[in-house]
């Protein structure tokens, strides 16, 4: 993902571009370990919008916590095949969780939206 991906520049990936999710996981994966990237937000925006598009488009929340389950591991792998098996385990549940969350409260606003009772 490239610095314009992580900038709310109106313009998200078709609907059904998972390998955006995982591109996605890929980079907050990388941006946690290496706790310097300043555009974590911009990521967790991006990634909340599309979530949001991908529900309202029907995609099963599933679908799309699997898709940026498999981003992160393929960052950490690229992670441990590049720098060994020096990764914190709590680093990687707080990623996890901080992304779980992310698409999770997208998924439902998005879910509200659609049967009408939006808050």
């Amino acid at each position: 993902m490239g610095s314009n991906d992580a900038e709310d520049d109106g313009k998200p990936a078709p609907v059904r571009d998972f390998g955006t999710a995982i591109r996605m996981g890929l980079d907050l994966a990388l941006a946690l370990v290496e706790d310097a990237d300043p555009s974590l937000d911009g990521m967790l925006r991006t990634l909340e919008r599309h979530t949001t598009l991908w529900a309202l488009d029907g995609v099963p929340i599933d679908d799309i916590q699997h898709a940026v389950h498999e981003g992160v591991k393929s960052g950490l792998a690229q992670l441990r095949d590049d720098a060994g098996p020096v990764l914190d385990c709590l680093l990687v549940v707080d990623l996890l969780d901080i992304m779980t969350s992310t698409v999770s409260r997208a998924y439902l606003t998005a879910d509200r939206v659609t049967r009408g009772n939006a808050r």
